[in-house]
Order: C-alpha cells, then structure tokens, then sequence
C-alpha cells in the first residue's frame, strides 16, 4: 500500500481516485486531455485545415493550447526537447512539413517515455519543492492512462488495490513504475457475445461471426455461463482489441449501435439486442456486462426533478430541443453523441449576431460552469460534514432550512477558518480548493472557466470533424466526450433550473455569469455561491 509519509503522494493518490471514479461529482472529474493525446490531435487538425472541415483560427488555438501544456510537462521530455516541440507547434504545422515531421518523431519519444520521465520529476527528494503541483502530477498521469486505451472502470480497482491494499509499503514512483508496465503490456483480443432478441435483415448470407440460437447456448455453456434465462435468437460472437475488458465492452457497444442504424434504414424493422455483452473468461462471477453502464459519460440534469418536470408535457420550447439533444450525448455512439450535444449547446447560447462564430456558444457554457462550481462543491462538503461531523457546525448544518442556508453556513466556516470534519481524502482535498477560491474568487473561477472552455472548444472541433468530414473514429472523438460531457450536463442544468424557476433566458442567464465574473471582488460582488441567481 502507498506510504502514509509522503503527503504529497497521499495528494497525488486522492486526486487519481477521483479521476477514475464512476460516481465522482462533475466537479470533482478530470476536464482535461493528456499531452499525448492533445499532439495527436494537433497532427490530425493539420489534415483537417488542409481539407478545409478547420478553421486556421480554430487550429491555432489548438496549438496554442498544446504548446502551454507541452512547456509545463516533464513528462514531454527535457527542457530542450520541449521547446523544440513548442517551436514546431508555434509554426502551426501543415502535413508533409518539416514541423510537422519533428512533432511525429517527437511524439513517439513522449509515449514511450512518458511515465518514466514522471518518475523521474516526482522522485527529486533533493529539492521536494521543485516537483510539479500534486494535482497537475495526477491530472498528467490520468489523462495519459486514459488516452491511451484503459478506462476509468479499470483503472480505480486497479489504482485502489495499489494504494490502499497491498501488502507492503510503497511510494508513488514504484506505482508509476506498474503504470508503464501495464502500458507497455500489448492489448488483449477479447471474445465477446452479444446475444439478440430479434435480428431482421439478415439474408441468406449470414456474416461469419453470427451465431444461431443453438451456437449461443452451446457457447454459453462451453464457457460455464448460464444460458436458461437468456432469451435470444441468434448473437454476433466478436473479437475485440482492448486494453482492458471494459473497454471491449464499449466497443462492443458501438458496434450494436451501427448496426441498429443500418437495420433501421435498411428493414422496416428495428434490431433488438438484450442489452448485455458476455466475456469469455473475464468474469468470476459469471455475469454480463451491462452495455448501457459501460456507455453512460455523467450528463446529468437534476433541476428537472427539482422543479418537478420529468413528466410534464408542454409547447416544445428550446429547453425541450436541448434536453432531446442531450440523450444522445449522455448514451449514444461517439459521432452522433458528439454532433446532437453540441447541437444543444448552440440551441440555448447562440444569439443574434452569433452565426460567424458558433463556437462562442461554448465559452457562455463554460462561464455557466465556472459560476456553478463555488455552490456544488459547498454542497458535497456541507452533506459530508453533516455525514461525519458532531460538533456545533454540524448542528447548525442539519437545522438550516434550505440548501442555500447549509452552503451559506459552511461557506462562513471555511473563511474564518474552521476545519470540517470529513472522512474522505478526496472531500478534504476538495475543502482545501475552496479555502483557495475563497481567498482569491476571481482568479480562481477565471481558471475554471479556462478549463472549461478548453473541454467545449475540445468538443466543438471534434463536432466539425464528423459533421463536416466524416470523421467517426477521430483520435480525439471518446476523449472529448469524456471530459466534455458532465460539463455540459452541470452548466445545462442551472439553465433548466433557471428557466422552470424563474423564467430567465438561458443568453440572460450566461449574461449574468459573464458579469458576475468579472466584478469578483469589487464593491458591487456576489457571493461566490450565488453568482446565478437573480
């Protein structure tokens, strides 16, 4: 298990579990792309410029943005080899240049040393001082774990183990050592059954890799599963390369997804699969996967429960185009997902005067996100403290009224001080966040807001890839819904909440955001945690 000694690893640990936590809170979630990642995307913007699906302004911000990131990651490799790179990125690349090539041969450099040289940076006992912050050490790791092929699903069990479970006492270098180990390790081929209710359309030649009824219950049972209570009439039987089984799974999900789409154009019927994906030889419990847990990216809206609108039927308005749109972004294949959710943004944050640059639609999101964060994290804190705490604070906590009155005393309790009692590394990291932003509110939501806009344009570039070039498997497509996706729900969500409380115009709305923002600690300030409200 990791040393308890090194606060600084015990730092970089919480952050990691929370990255690659399935119920993390959208706050709390990892909004970035890995450096890795981020120059392929650069390579791939080049040929998209050169196509014209690009704009050379929208590329350059691109590469603005790679360029800071490869300055400030060790990982990137030595000071003179980043700026090499940052020079080539500076250029804007164009495919076949000279740039263009150095930043190719570059980029192996950088995956095959990656971690290694983030050993490297975090080990220097000599000077402690100069190790990156823990948060960008984890953000650096995470995304690069994630970039290149492991999921989330995995990666906690396989962090947690690590961390909190093996015998012996370790430090985050020697887990950073297992991490490029597992990296360097070749992906697996999985054999996957996906069995299927109804499959219309087959033909008389059927596709090597269907199996009839009778095959799919032989199948399940030369692999010890159960087939009695499978109700199927036939089932594809895949060969899948992954890096881990749960990304098998979702592959095997977006495969069901096209072919449905290609049912449903080419039969007057539609396909009809059981929903779940059988794995020979990865499950213990001998259980399927579920494909809708695998594919779910955290869009979540609670404000329609809150105003009691799940059920209500009314004129369709905006909001009830973007909330259609937005089932898609949250469940469906990667192209469309990222095409329709999009499509929802511009429907409430486009105005008039907005139809040369729709990517603006994005930053009034990001502003929304960035004016939300102060109250959700105050939240999670004054229900955890409710949670673990005896003393005073919590009394007062369990006898306000209101949400409000709870984040409004919890908030007076972090600025004279006062230590919450909570039992998770990650609320006390998150405790200490907000002491920061507290002490510096405007500084600190201006860098929120950075981030966010970097996720939406991030998903606004990937969205011009598969409108306009057709690009359904580009290299940055699932990233981009990754980190993109729960920021879309958090900031949607406080326009529903706006709009059935109040009425207030979604462009109102980011207007009020943009303002409050900038007049952060002046005379005429809001609360941080009510910059949204009338």
């Amino acid at each position: 298990m990791l040393s308890v000694n090194s606060s600084y690893d015990r730092h970089v640990a919480a952050c990691l579990l929370d990255y690659f936590g399935g119920a993390t809170p959208w706050q709390r979630r990892l909004w970035a792309v890995g450096t890795v990642m981020g120059i392929r995307e650069v390579l791939e913007g080049s040929e998209a410029v050169q196509s014209g699906v690009l704009s050379p302004k929208s590329f350059e911000n691109l590469c603005q943005a790679v360029e800071v990131a490869v300055g400030r990651d060790p990982g990137a490799g030595s000071p003179e080899e980043r700026r090499l790179l940052q020079a080539s990125l500076r250029s804007c690349p164009r495919p076949g240049s000279a740039d263009y090539l150095m930043v190719l041969q570059l980029l192996s450099q950088i995956e095959e040393h990656y971690l290694a040289r983030w050993r490297l940076a975090i080990q220097d006992s000599e000077k402690p001082n100069r190790r990156p912050q823990p948060e960008r050490t984890a953000r650096a790791i995470a995304t690069h774990l994630m970039d290149l092929g492991f999921t989330e699903a995995y990666l906690h069990p396989w962090w947690t183990f690590r961390i909190h479970h093996e015998n012996g006492l370790r430090f985050l270098a020697d887990l950073l050592e297992d991490a490029a180990v597992l990296l360097s390790s070749t992906p697996m081929v999985f054999e996957t059954l996906v069995p299927f209710r109804g499959a219309p359309g087959l033909g008389t030649e059927v596709p090597p890799h269907w199996k009839d009824g009778r095959a799919v219950s032989q199948w399940f049972r030369e692999n010890d599963f159960d087939p009695r209570d499978v109700r199927q009439a036939g089932g594809l039987l895949l060969q899948i390369q992954a890096r881990d089984v749960y990304g098998a799974v979702e592959q095997v999900s977006e495969v069901v997804e096209r072919l449905a789409a290609r049912v449903n154009l080419g039969t007057s019927s539609r396909l009809q699969p059981v929903g779940k994906v059988w794995v020979r030889g990865y499950d213990k419990r001998r259980q399927p996967y579920s494909m809708r847990q695998i594919i779910v990216r955290g869009v979540e809206i609670p404000a329609l429960l809150r105003e009691n609108q799940i059920y209500t039927s009314s004129a369709t308005t905006k909001i009830d185009a973007a909330l259609e749109l937005l089932g898609s972004l949250n469940e469906g294949p990667p192209g469309p997902a990222v095409a329709s959710g999009w499509a929802a943004i511009e429907a409430l944050l486009l105005g008039p005067g907005d139809s040369g640059n729709r990517g603006i639609a994005g930053d009034r999101l990001a502003s929304l996100i960035a004016c939300s964060f102060p109250r959700a994290e105050l939240t999670t804190l004054a229900n955890a403290h409710i949670q673990s705490g005896a003393d005073h604070l919590a009394s007062e906590l369990n006898e306000a009224r209101t949400q409000r009155e709870r984040i409004e005393i919890v908030t007076r309790a972090l600025l004279v001080g006062h230590q919450l009692v909570l039992s998770s590394a990650s609320d006390r990291l998150a405790e200490s966040r907000m002491k920061a932003l507290l002490a510096s509110p405007k500084s600190s939501l201006r860098d929120i807001e950075e981030h966010a806009i970097r996720a939406l344009r991030r998903m606004y570039r990937q969205r011009n890839l598969v409108l306009h070039w057709g690009r359904m498997n580009a290299v940055c497509l699932r990233a981009a819904l990754r980190t993109a996706a729960p920021l879309v729900g958090a900031g949607i969500d406080r326009i529903v909440h706006a709009w059935f409380s109040k009425k207030t115009s979604p462009l109102e709305l980011a207007a009020r955001a943009r303002v409050r923002i900038e007049l952060l600690e002046t005379p005429s300030s809001t609360a941080v945690f009510e910059l949204l409200d009338p």
